[in-house]
């Protein structure tokens, strides 16, 4: 057993990855997760570097109990008790609505766009 440092090889603070700076790792990745529920507009409030967005999730799924996860280009709504994932969202954030990029783009169901 080594006492202390002398003899060892020490090891380099900075050869942990938990030691550099968020940008200085390229595989790092930072993920948001928040608990919530689609209002009865069909859509979900969702604050982002101090600006507030809304996410369009459907109609059908008003008061649905969601979780949302969030990385640095996509926000992913998930249906708590099955697991079914409801909308996927690209941020833009020169935008404060995030449309669901899952469902095509159009005002009503049917209807010629």
């Amino acid at each position: 057993m080594c006492g202390g440092f002398s003899g060892c090889e020490r090891a380099e603070f900075s050869d942990f990855p938990a030691s550099l700076p968020a940008g200085a790792r390229p595989d790092a990745v930072h993920y948001r997760i928040r608990y919530d529920h689609v209002g009865n507009n069909g859509k979900i409030s969702f604050r982002r570097a101090a600006r507030m967005h809304h996410l369009g999730i459907g109609v059908a799924h008003r008061g649905t109990l969601v979780l949302l996860i969030a990385d640095d280009n996509t926000v992913t709504i998930v249906h708590q008790r099955t697991g079914e994932i409801l909308a996927t969202n690209q941020i833009d954030p020169e935008k404060t609505y995030w449309r669901n990029t899952q469902k095509e783009p159009g005002r009503w169901p049917g209807s010629p766009t």
